[in-house]
């Protein structure tokens, strides 16, 4: 599935990337799959939120038949 990338993760990966998930995913496992293969992430990551269908996601699972979009937004700070 392609996953929306943002802010410090777009300008290091790229806009989008691709992840493998299960038919029936949680939030946190998409942050896990690209930890997975960006590891030097990891802290962004983690304080980084998922977008799901343009909504912030919560811990409930979803399934890849029903989701659009998924996007990483990280924390961001302005001046």
């Amino acid at each position: 599935m392609k996953v929306k990338l943002f802010s410090i993760l777009a300008e290091e990966i790229g806009p989008t990337t691709e992840v493998d998930l299960k038919s029936e995913f949680y939030p946190s496992d998409v942050k896990q799959a690209i930890e997975d293969a960006y590891p030097k992430y990891k802290e962004v990551l983690d304080q980084s939120l998922v977008a799901i269908d343009e909504e912030y996601a919560d811990d409930k699972q979803f399934s890849l038949n029903d989701v659009a979009e998924i996007a990483i937004i990280p924390p961001v700070s302005g001046g």
